[in-house]
């Protein structure tokens, strides 16, 4: 295993099962179990009319092992290719200056004039990237503020369930980009048209095409990861036989300056409870998850692991890598989030015995594990702002650029830089170093990129281990029956009464709050739109359904 590795656990496979956690994808869970890597796949518009772009996948690099992108599933890869191609014919863009605007789980960059990576960009670009980058925890708030004043970029990437009306925001203040990429109009930016066609759900609103997706897909599932290394040299287990047995793990593994948790793993534990992926039900009845019988079973759970000191007391405030920071350095031994997320382990310097194993949450009272939940199909999408639609199809030879697929000298240069500077090769694996480390982080994999592909440059049995648990998990998760539809009032409301209830969540973690306020709390979420949520989502539903 290398220093970053990750593998299925074998306590996991007798106690718990094989594979990854996947978020509960729930409006109240930001505060205590949502990792940025899953807030993507929100709902956009009636797509009914539009002509979606076609799907061309890419066939220039073959993958050991081969996924099925349509299905969000990912394939793998054990070695970059030798002397990877060139696949950007001529230019790219126009010459002039790009703005951008996008999000990042990762520290901040070298600012350009210190930035090698940046400055080489630029001239692969024949033009300077201004890349505002944010992070996420703060990202919303600042988009928000940026839209308000008037200030978005070039390009401007989002999570679409962050924007209050957001058809409004889109017509006003995006470029319809539905000439330059419906139908074949697409094969102009071929490494956009490689793109799953489900991630287009993301990008369409009222029969036009305002953004391109970054797809995703079961990698976004979220995943309880253990610091294997730890385990093993101080003689510890967990096992998630049950409820019950993970409590007192976590308890073994807390005392002195340890916590075994860095952030609450509440949607861990609302499986547990078989609580659904953020709606269950069809067209003839939906049902929120909020609602679940198991909630406040689930709640109550995670009250117990914060009173009884299991958790970091830090973990409600703290970031994403702040988190990971205290798994690296030993402060806690558990971590909840993405899988695709993980990669960004190898930003940290990373002691030399550092292994990880991931584990799937059991039924609460034992006896079988709990389904996950699949990711969302799309991360986030990106946009082009209005005031440069005279220079749409120039940026969207950007966007393409950044989309380059694995295994091409583009995809080589945009995610480990160059050679003996930001990379050194073993065998024909880029290996980062900590230059690299340091000066790739300006969010170009928010910005655009192709289908996500398992690969772990310095280890294949990490890969494999990748891959063979998403083959596993795929034909057993549960998703969200209403991924890619569209609501007026989830768009208008459902970030400020989602926020309400994830309030009252936080109360009720941190023993200000009883568990049975849950109730009253998702009566006033069912009040203030969470019931008419459900009835444009039930029509949505209808309308695919007769469509």
């Amino acid at each position: 295993m290398s220093a970053q590795g990750t593998r299925i656990s074998r306590r996991g496979l007798v106690r718990g099962g094989l594979g990854l956690g996947a978020a509960a994808g729930l409006g109240s869970l930001g505060l205590a179990s949502c990792s940025n890597e899953g807030r993507g796949g929100a709902e956009l518009g009636d797509n009914a009319d539009v002509t979606r772009p076609d799907y061309i996948p890419f066939e220039g690099v073959t993958l050991d092992l081969e996924g099925d992108d349509e299905a969000g599933v990912s394939g793998a890869m054990f070695d970059y290719p030798a002397e990877p191609r060139e696949v950007v014919e001529g230019s790219i863009g126009d010459g002039q200056d790009v703005g951008v605007f996008v999000m990042t789980n990762t520290p901040a960059p070298p600012a350009l004039e210190s930035n090698q990576f940046w400055q080489q960009l630029n001239e692969r670009l024949g033009a300077e990237a201004s890349i505002s980058v944010v992070p996420t925890g703060d990202f919303a708030d600042r988009f928000n503020t940026t839209i308000a004043g008037d200030r978005l970029p070039d390009v401007f990437s989002f999570f679409p369930g962050d924007v209050p009306s957001l058809p409004s925001m889109l017509s006003e203040r995006a470029t319809d980009l539905t000439d330059l990429l419906s139908g074949n109009a697409i094969a102009d930016y071929p490494f956009l048209a490689n793109v799953p066609p489900r991630t287009w759900d993301a990008c369409i609103h009222g029969g036009r095409i305002y953004s391109i997706p970054i797809p995703r897909g079961i990698v976004q599932s979220t995943v309880l990861y253990t610091r294997r290394d730890l385990m093993e040299s101080e003689g510890l287990e967990v096992d998630v036989g049950s409820l019950e047995s993970f409590h007192e793990s976590c308890r073994e593994m807390t005392g002195g300056n340890r916590w075994a948790l860095p952030v609450l793993p509440l949607g861990y534990l609302r499986q547990m409870f078989e609580i659904p992926n953020v709606w269950s039900g069809n067209a003839d009845g939906l049902v929120s998850a909020h609602e679940h019988e198991g909630q406040e079973d689930a709640l109550e759970a995670g009250r117990k692991l914060v009173a009884d000191g299991l958790v970091h007391p830090d973990a409600f405030t703290a970031n994403i890598p702040q988190r990971k920071t205290w798994v690296v350095s030993g402060t806690c031994t558990l971590f909840w989030g993405t899988l695709s997320g993980w990669p960004d382990f190898g930003n940290f310097p990373l002691p030399e015995e550092f292994r990880l194993d991931v584990l799937q949450p059991p039924l609460a009272d034992g006896g079988g594990v709990a389904p996950v939940h699949m990711g969302a199909a799309t991360h986030n999408v990106t946009s082009i702002s209005k005031g440069s639609e005279d220079r749409a199809a120039a940026l969207l030879e950007v966007l393409n650029y950044f989309a380059a697929p694995f295994g091409t000298a583009e995809h080589l240069f945009t995610t480990y830089g160059t050679e003996g500077v930001h990379h050194e090769r073993e065998g024909s694996n880029p290996v980062l170093t900590d230059t690299g480390r340091s000066e790739l982080q300006l969010g170009l994999k928010y910005i655009a990129q192709g289908p996500w592909v398992h690969f772990n440059p310095s280890d294949p049995e990490v890969t494999q281990a990748q891959y063979d648990v998403t083959q596993e998990l795929a034909p057993t998760v549960t998703h969200n029956p209403v991924e890619g539809l569209y609501s007026e009032t989830a768009s208008r409301k459902g970030r400020q009464i989602g926020s309400a209830l994830s309030d009252v969540e936080t109360d009720i973690l941190q023993g200000r709050k009883p568990v049975s306020a849950w109730a009253d709390a998702v009566a006033s979420w069912k009040k203030g739109g969470g019931d008419e949520m459900r009835d444009e989502f039930q029509q949505a539903l209808a309308e695919r359904a007769d469509g």
